[in-house]
């Protein structure tokens, strides 16, 4: 849920507008009581013109508020925590004397940071373009936009307010953790070179030349070395299975309160393309799973561009289609040898953990990134624990390190 504050009439400014009544009210007491003393025609003419003038200029500020047109642009993605610019273009289509307008702005509170408003002289038929630096802090989509135009008239004693309510969508695209020293990826590409299965094999590409086996196949006999080294020679081929590795994202909501929900949504998204960025150059092919209608299969480096898109349009919901204990089945059932996985989520309970042990015992390979809030819940505790006792990968990144640096 997108949380949009409104600009609020803050106190200095219903200060100025009050003072500027009181004076304006005491130099009409003074006109009106010198006129009443001498009696001059001039000073009732002054009276009566300072009586009628803030009702003329409420009028022209009026008219040409409502007559204003404005446009603004901004770019519908934005890289996080980078500087971008909204364009705001303002025109005052008649001739009108028109003052100095203020542009309020609204936006998520807690994840954008964008000045509060602009104030601008307007001009008369002439268009005025000015910019507006913000940035976001943490990915998603957000709405951002102007909520209205205030100005004063011209003798400040009254402020007019038009409503606008122009909304956009902006993307903030995630960052990328850097994975390249943490020890999950090791294990499982270590974990997964040690295994010996050659149901899934290229047959294009050998990997490594042992010794012969009795129950070797005469078909794997390396002849060549056999002949020169007098002795049996196999040859072992590269297993498509042996290094394929499973992420698997939570895409169900935190049950968080705003501020902790987005900053822990963001951050399981950059240590999950940080996992698959690393894999990938390290040579193992990465399956991105989150949820229903988010795959992607990625076999090199140059993959990689499409498991960034399909992270940045990940939305977090209440009731997602598919847990990470059903995704995790299903990359079980399709899978012609064993299955190396990272499942990361926010949420253990005791259909996931019993999913992860009984693949673990089938001799699947399956590590858990547990992103812990600020206060974890006893249950969830409990399972982790299991988890870390009963042999499997499971690793804690509590909230205190969700700040650290990314690529």
């Amino acid at each position: 849920m997108i949380k949009l504050f409104r600009k609020r009439k803050s106190a200095p400014e219903t200060m100025n507008l009050w003072l500027n009544r009181v004076r304006y009210l005491v130099i009409w007491l003074l006109i009106g009581g010198v006129a009443w003393l001498y009696g001059e025609r001039m000073l009732y003419v002054a009276l009566a013109v300072f009586t009628v003038l803030p009702f003329i200029t409420l009028i022209i500020a009026f008219i040409g508020l409502r007559t204003l047109k404005i446009n603004y642009s901004l770019p519908h993605t934005v890289p996080k925590k980078e500087y971008c610019e909204i364009t705001v273009s303002i025109t005052n289509a008649i001739r009108i004397p028109f003052g100095r307008i203020l542009c309020v702005f609204y936006s998520d509170d807690f994840a954008v940071s964008i000045q509060d408003t602009l104030v601008t002289d307007v001009g008369s038929l002439k268009p005025i373009d000015r910019t507006v630096e913000f940035n976001i802090s943490y990915r998603g989509e957000y709405t951002m936009g102007i909520e209205s135009l205030q100005t004063m008239d011209l003798t400040g004693l009254f402020r007019l307010n038009r409503k606008f309510n122009m909304d956009a969508k902006v993307i903030a695209l995630p960052g990328i953790a850097d994975m390249s020293n943490y020890p999950i990826a090791n294990n499982l590409l270590t974990q997964a070179q040690s295994r010996h299965d050659i149901r899934d094999e290229d047959y294009a590409t050998i990997s490594d030349i042992r010794p012969y086996l009795p129950t070797d196949s005469i078909k794997r006999v390396h002849w060549k070395l056999t002949a020169k080294r007098n002795e049996w020679l196999v040859k072992n081929f590269q297993s498509n299975a042996l290094h394929q590795i499973t992420l698997i994202i939570d895409s169900k909501r935190i049950g968080r309160e705003y501020t902790e929900q987005i900053v822990m949504e963001d951050r399981m998204i950059e240590v999950s393309l940080g996992l698959a960025r690393h894999c990938l150059r390290r040579g193992m092919p990465v399956d991105y799973m989150a949820g229903e209608g988010h795959k992607t299969i990625s076999r090199t480096p140059a993959d990689f561009d499409a498991v960034y898109n399909t992270a940045s349009v990940i939305n977090f919901e209440e009731s997602p289609a598919l847990s990470p204990g059903a995704i995790l089945a299903q990359c079980l059932n399709d899978a012609a040898g064993y299955v190396n996985a990272i499942i990361l989520t926010a949420r253990l309970d005791a259909p996931l953990y019993e999913r992860i042990a009984n693949a673990q015992n089938n001799g699947h390979n399956i590590a858990v990134m547990y992103f812990s809030p600020r206060s974890p819940r006893r249950e969830t505790e409990n399972i982790f624990r299991l988890l870390e006792e009963g042999g499997s990968h499971a690793y804690r990144i509590p909230f205190e390190e969700y700040g650290t640096e990314v690529a």
